[in-house]
């Protein structure tokens, strides 16, 4: 397995430093960019594909237990307990969601979607709601992150709560282009 930290040339911590690794890859694809002098093509794709993998905080932590705490990432799988009742909203407000789809759609004249609106607009503040609870449960999971005083199983638990909470956040999204 190659070590994405090692291709960038940064130490393998659980955490980068988002500015720190923006420049660092700059710098690197700079030198070794196809189309410049002494550039090369393989370690220039190897780059990116570390750039990819370090990029967001969820894919940095898994390579990180990846390379040296493989055993701790079978626990990963599984919603976190403090996200139980999260998912659980999530979950609810979805099928809310799809159910006023169903009446919106076809509503087809102003004064049919007129009569809606105070239903999309109560969908809309509660999505509003469940979006700061996700955000606000992402910056806690990575200040946990960066505190630096976790072990595997921990880590291996906040890899799951951030793998979780970045799909929630783009399921959320996309309902916000509906409503």
């Amino acid at each position: 397995m190659v070590d994405h930290f090692a291709v960038l040339g940064l130490p393998r911590v659980a955490w980068v430093d988002a500015e720190e690794l923006k420049s660092r890859f700059h710098k690197l694809s700079a030198e070794r960019h196809p189309d410049a002098a002494g550039g090369d093509g393989a370690a220039f794709t190897e780059l990116n594909a570390a750039w990819q993998t370090l990029r967001e905080p969820a894919g940095c932590l898994r390579h990180f237990l990846e390379l040296g705490h493989p055993d701790a990432l079978a626990s990963a799988g599984q919603t976190p307990a403090e996200l139980a009742d999260l998912f659980m909203d999530i979950a609810a407000f979805r099928q809310a969601a799809q159910k006023f789809g169903v009446k919106f759609l076809p509503a087809g004249s102003p004064l049919a979607k007129a009569l809606l609106e105070p239903e999309r607009i109560a969908l809309r503040a509660r999505l509003d709601a469940l979006a700061a609870n996700v955000e606000a449960h992402t910056e806690q999971s990575i200040a946990t992150l960066r505190s630096d005083t976790t072990q595997p199983q921990q880590l291996a638990t906040l890899l799951a709560s951030l793998v979780f909470l970045a799909k929630w956040t783009a399921q959320l999204a996309e309902l916000r282009l509906g409503l």
